[in-house]
């Protein structure tokens, strides 16, 4: 029964955005006749959309120092296995419902307790209080023209709750990888990041290209997040791997290894693949075994 209402309450929200919508811009139509719609429009497009990023919050938690991990929707989903992953292993609680009409809608169970009667959305904030961590979990791409508006939004969001520094992780087309010899991994840091020794201390290769033309192929949104960013001022780090399309769940694992070695979470004195917990959604990835009738 829960699982309706939560569904019924998602449906009605879309509803009532829609509403707004289509009346804000008939009254745009009648007032100016036509003329300077496409100003007004774009105006009425980023007013409405503060109004279009609902955020429902299961409780209330003091962020202040807080590190926020955010997944970019690149290749091989890699960003999203990882945050899967550390979600899993951390036993995180989701702490936000985040609806927007800049991302593709999508409702499904929930992907860490087979058993549970709740639903997961295509946006979830989840908490470590233990850890001072928050991942923000997206389950579906940015629609492109609005992908701007929500992500100043987040920002802006998290700036209010006064959160220490946001953490992209990204991924890149393998082919796109120019030392072929190298580490996999690459990083593009604000100067105010607070990671500066232990990225050294890692060894972590940086981003190839000058700062005022950052291009990751197949990245995602993820250069959009690290310039909003830093135009605000937030301390930023991006973290990306070179990969192909695939089982990308090995890549995953290495992408929370390498962020172990900036931002500790597990036992250091303890192997880092012996703590981690896959997700149980994880056992769905490529479906059922192939029927042994056919052999």
């Amino acid at each position: 029964m829960s699982q309706c209402t939560e569904l019924a309450s998602l449906i009605r929200l879309n509803c009532q955005t829609a509403k707004v919508i289509h009346l804000k811009f008939e009254l745009v139509n009648y007032l100016f006749g036509g003329q300077n719609i496409k100003r007004t429009k774009k105006i009425l497009e980023k007013r409405i959309m503060d109004l279009q990023n609902s955020w429902k919050w299961s409780s209330n938690y003091d962020l202040t120092n807080y590190t926020l991990v955010v997944p970019s929707v690149a290749v091989g989903n890699v960003a999203q296995l990882a945050c899967d992953l550390l979600i899993a292993t951390l036993r995180m609680e989701k702490l936000v419902s985040i609806y927007t009409t800049a991302q593709v809608p999508l409702v499904g169970c929930d992907p860490y307790d087979l058993v549970s009667s709740t639903l997961s959305t295509s946006c979830e904030l989840y908490v470590s209080a233990i850890h001072n961590l928050l991942v923000l979990q997206v389950r579906s791409p940015l629609i492109q023209k609005r992908a701007r508006s929500f992500l100043e939004n987040l920002v802006d969001q998290f700036q209010q709750k006064q959160i220490k520094d946001i953490i992209i992780l990204s991924s890149s087309f393998a082919h796109e990888k120019k030392y072929i010899m190298t580490s996999p991994f690459r990083f593009i840091a604000s100067n105010n990041t607070p990671y500066s020794e232990r990225i050294q201390m890692a060894k972590l290769i940086p981003h190839e290209q000058h700062e005022s033309d950052i291009k990751i192929f197949g990245g995602g949104y993820a250069v959009m997040l690290f310039n909003i960013c830093k135009e605000k001022s937030l301390p930023c780090l991006c973290l990306y791997k070179y990969c192909s399309e695939g089982d990308n769940v090995p890549d995953a694992y290495d992408m929370v290894e390498q962020l172990q070695n900036i931002f500790p979470l597990l036992d250091r004195d303890q192997n880092p693949t012996t703590q981690f917990m896959q997700p149980a959604s994880w056992k769905l990835l490529f479906g059922r075994p192939p029927p042994q009738e056919i052999y």
